[in-house]
């Protein structure tokens, strides 16, 4: 499940409700205006007046198509004012109305970038990468799959990519076609090699920085198609960060 699906966990949920609610609003409205339009033979602008009238005022009005039109107003009206009013209190109750609008103010910016950095793994190393990245004001992303983690991040300032950095649509989620360079600091290093693999198949322009935890996974991170890769875990983020051009 992708950011733009979830928007941290929950998002997509959040996303869906409130398109589903606008189509089903829109909807009514069509229907009364160009009902109205039709049965009155008027402009489409007199058929939506109209429509707003029924909408706003319940008394009986018209015979024939026009008491039909009305009807079938005030019924897909009721409906909507009550899943407007459940989607309404489950937000409240969750508190994801801001979280939401959080979310997609961070995905915009997210969208919004080029020739970024992505950090892959949100836990002490890609911690310690993001603070360096701050500093040096370089633009990134974080991908980071643990809610607590990402929150943390979140609160410091960082953009956040919810999910797994080994999903592709995570990746693409993180603008990977359009960054420069990708900081794979996932704890597993048989993760960081998929990742590198995985990074390198959608931009192959792209430069990697890797971690491993075992001598041995060096040259396969180097095969994968990760330009250094750092070995002790106490130093990855200064020799990722000193080797970053």
């Amino acid at each position: 499940m992708t950011q733009q699906e979830v928007i941290m966990d929950k998002g997509f949920y959040v996303s869906r409700e409130v398109k589903i609610l606008a189509v089903m609003f829109l909807s009514v409205f069509v229907l009364g205006t160009v009902g109205y339009a039709l049965a009155y033979k008027v402009s489409f602008v007199d058929g939506l007046v109209l429509t707003f009238d029924t909408l706003t005022y319940t008394e009986e009005r018209g015979h024939g198509i026009v008491r039909v039109i009305q009807v079938l107003l005030h019924i897909f009206g009721v409906v909507i004012v009550w899943v407007a009013l459940w989607t309404s209190f489950d937000l409240m109750i969750q508190g994801q109305f801001s979280k939401y609008f959080s979310g997609v103010r961070m995905m915009d910016k997210i969208k919004n970038l080029k020739d970024h950095y992505i950090v892959c793994g949100g836990g002490r190393v890609g911690e310690h990468v993001a603070e360096l990245l701050i500093k040096s004001k370089k633009k990134f992303v974080i991908i980071e799959r643990q809610t607590n983690v990402d929150s943390a991040l979140t609160k410091k300032g960082c953009l956040i990519v919810s999910g797994d950095a080994l999903d592709e649509n995570v990746l693409l989620e993180a603008g990977i076609k359009r960054a420069k360079v990708l900081i794979s600091v996932l704890p597993e290093t048989e993760k960081n090699i998929l990742v590198t693999l995985s990074a390198k198949e959608l931009n192959p322009d792209i430069k990697i920085y890797s971690r491993a935890d075992k001598k041995e996974y060096v040259k396969k991170l180097h095969k994968a198609g990760a330009d250094f890769v750092s070995l002790p875990e106490s130093s990855c983020a200064e020799e990722i960060m000193a080797k970053i051009e």
